[in-house]
């Protein structure tokens, strides 16, 4: 895609609705690699709430496909907010690819081929293609088949096992000692053990197992919680923009849909990513 058009000529479109697509990024990291791409521009810079409700519709559409032809039970989801990654992207799903809004959104199962987390740890040049370019094609036309038939509710895809205690965000400790503000539904709150200082969380005040359960309204208020972050992380930290990501289901090792927030700066004395590798290294 060029910074003058909107059109993607190198991603493969697999499904598209009133105001997303789903793509095959034209360097997909992992076999279960799509990306929800917004069709047209957004010059208001504001989600709003029809864009949203088919956010979550497409969403779902991907999820269950993913589900019906690879079996993925899990779901990482990548995503940035006024930023493009530079350098190497250690840590990021692409280089400077599309100028559109762009969740990229990696299915997880048992008998995934790689891990994305693995993959995104290589510098973007060392990343390989998952599979052949006949089995690519294949794929992708399976999909398609698979999206074009996808329910839009949450049953085709079992997501979680039944746990009757309390998930870590509907402890009453949260409230008391992490929670910064809250706003329209939503929530920022501070890390157990943030990887730096612009690190926080932004999750829903009710119990939501799946991003693919949140109200549309919700995920507008997601989309200006994040607004207000990137204003403060830019006063206090010197951050041009922010990445986030967020898991799906007890595959991908999560239980309610918190969004990690990283403050991003071209100039940023560490990379949140790499930091975030040494720490699973340790573990």
């Amino acid at each position: 895609m060029t910074r003058a058009g909107y059109e993607l000529p190198e991603a493969t479109v697999l499904r598209e609705s009133e105001h997303w697509q789903i793509v095959r990024p034209p360097h997909s990291l992992t076999e279960g690699h799509v990306a929800l791409v917004m069709r047209h521009p957004n010059h208001g810079g504001h989600l709003t709430v029809n864009m949203a409700a088919d956010l979550i519709a497409t969403y779902r559409i991907a999820r269950g496909g993913l589900h019906a032809v690879l079996g993925c039970d899990g779901f990482a989801l990548s995503f940035a907010h006024s930023w493009q990654p530079y350098g190497r992207g250690i840590g990021e799903p692409s280089a400077d690819w599309g100028h559109r809004p762009t969740i990229h959104v990696f299915g997880r199962s048992r008998t995934e081929r790689l891990k994305p987390i693995r993959v995104m740890a290589l510098p973007v040049h060392d990343r390989q293609a998952p599979i052949s370019p006949t089995e690519q094609a294949e794929l992708d036309r399976q999909l398609t088949i698979a999206f074009a038939n996808a329910d839009t509710t949450n049953s085709p895809v079992i997501l979680h096992t039944t746990d009757p205690s309390p998930c870590d965000g509907c402890a009453p400790e949260v409230e008391r000692d992490q929670e910064l503000w809250r706003s329209d539904g939503v929530r920022a709150i501070r890390p157990r053990q943030p990887l730096l200082d612009a690190n926080i969380l932004v999750m829903p005040l009710r119990h939501v197992e799946s991003p693919g359960s949140l109200h549309a309204h919700e995920i507008v208020s997601y989309a200006e919680r994040l607004r207000e972050v990137r204003a403060q992380f830019a006063r206090r930290y010197g951050a041009s923009g922010l990445s986030c990501f967020l898991n799906d289901g007890t595959r991908a090792g999560q239980e309610t849909p918190h969004v990690h927030v990283f403050g991003r700066a071209v100039d940023e004395p560490q990379n949140p990513f790499e930091l975030l590798a040494q720490r699973l290294r340790a573990r």
